[in-house]
């Protein structure tokens, strides 16, 4: 039956998307130590394209044979569901979308029970066989195939009289990588990498409220009510940035620790590229390390959300030279100057950064002028007049090149080296 009220689709992944981690590994976990490691293991082979869905999902749900249902059940009614989902639901609902949940790892019958919670209009999961109150490891259904998404997605369009350019779809691993090039909008919600390159949107803050703010469906009350603070952070992306340089600044701790403790100083800078390399790793796969991953999260820029931010390596690397290669005054003295100086230009000139540098468009003269001003007063602690004129205006040339995050590592280093030349 045709439905002509319905004017978009909304399609939802669950695992990931609405669920915080995916269905089959919290099982997994119930199930015991060994099962789990082996989900983990063949979910990993799967999003690097090593076995596909089908083979994935028979041979995890092939361990799960004796499972009880009401064991199933519990671990299900246990799994958190992203913040803000059934409002956002709802006022999809109430503006004429009709949203559909799916799922290729999650049961039918508890998808139809998420849909009731979430008011959603339907839902679909992966086929399983019960026998006597236990699965039987056995699944089937459309759902437990690669194609089988499309094939539901194209019969519910049909059925409402839409097609593929009236589709959004939120999604978060490969499994959907075919809905996500049909789809009129593709959003990754906690996406793992290829979906993350792919995605003409990203939700990383694990609150699907943000749903709305990409389809601006302003006249909406709960909408108003759950994006009064968040259009007021991210109008303003320089709030943004005075987080990130407020970070950027904890590597001037680093002269401190190191007139005291070198030695232990160097061991943990060496220790954090790597902890954050992992970090990173986790975040662009949909994942987060404790504490890290959400200070990494609310730092980044836009355009890191699609990679590995490396600006934090280049600036601990360039503390780290900076230790290894210099005099204890020169090193003090460039550190510091990479970690205010910088953080000043990026305040100023997001700011009140009017006037365009011509060699570097993404910088003005304001932030370069009060790059300058810092990192004189910077040099001034340690070094003569002279010398900290001179450090000043060779670390602001440097600090005003289009260099992105390479300015972290180039300005310590080569102010260092100029110094050094100049023999101080």
């Amino acid at each position: 039956m045709i439905n002509s009220s319905v004017k978009k689709l909304v399609v939802m992944d669950v695992d990931g998307v609405l669920f915080k981690g995916h269905f089959i590994l919290h099982l997994a976990r119930h199930a015991g130590i060994l099962i789990y490691i082996r989900t983990a293991l063949l979910c990993f082979l799967f999003n690097i394209n090593k076995i596909s869905i089908q083979e994935l999902i028979a041979r995890v749900y092939a361990r799960f044979k004796g499972i009880t249902l009401e064991q199933a059940k519990k671990v299900y009614q246990n799994i958190t569901v992203i913040k803000h989902a059934r409002e956002t639901i709802e006022t999809l609902h109430n503006h004429g979308y009709r949203v559909v949940l799916i799922s290729s790892g999650v049961p039918d019958l508890f998808v139809k029970d998420l849909t009731a919670r979430l008011s959603a209009n339907c839902g679909y999961g992966v086929k399983i066989d019960i026998d006597n109150s236990q699965l039987t490891g056995e699944v089937f259904g459309r759902l437990s195939k690669s194609i089988g998404k499309k094939e539901i997605i194209e019969e519910i369009l049909h059925e409402n009289n839409l097609t593929w350019k009236d589709t959004i779809v939120l999604v978060d691993d490969r499994n959907n990588l075919n809905i996500m090039h049909k789809a009129s909008i593709n959003i990754g919600v906690n996406a793992h990498y290829p979906v993350r390159q792919q995605a003409q949107y990203l939700i990383d803050s694990r609150n699907l409220a943000e749903v709305l703010d990409i389809l601006d469906i302003e006249a909406a009350d709960t909408y108003k009510t759950l994006f009064a603070g968040m259009r007021k952070q991210y109008t303003h992306s320089w709030y943004q940035e005075i987080r990130r340089k407020l970070l950027h600044i904890l590597i001037a701790c680093v002269p401190v620790f190191s007139s005291m403790i070198y030695h232990t100083t160097l061991t943990v800078l060496f220790a954090l590229p790597i902890v954050y390399l992992i970090s990173e790793c986790l975040r662009i796969n949909g994942y987060s390390f404790p504490m890290l991953g959400s200070i990494t999260k609310s730092s980044i820029r836009r355009t890191e959300e699609r990679g590995i931010a490396f600006g934090p390596i280049t600036l601990v690397l360039g503390a780290i030279l900076a230790l290894l290669f210099f005099p204890a005054i020169i090193a003090s003295t460039v550190i510091l100057i990479v970690a205010f100086a910088d953080a000043a230009a990026t305040i100023v000139g997001r700011s009140m950064g009017n006037h365009r540098i011509f060699y570097n468009k993404k910088k003005s003269w304001e932030g370069t002028i009060a790059a300058w001003i810092v990192a004189f007063l910077c040099g001034l602690i340690y070094l003569p007049i002279s010398y900290a004129l001179l450090a000043a205006s060779f670390s602001s040339i440097i600090e005003s090149l289009p260099l992105k995050s390479l300015d972290n590592l180039l300005v310590p280093i080569s102010t260092g080296i100029l110094l050094m030349c100049l023999g101080y």
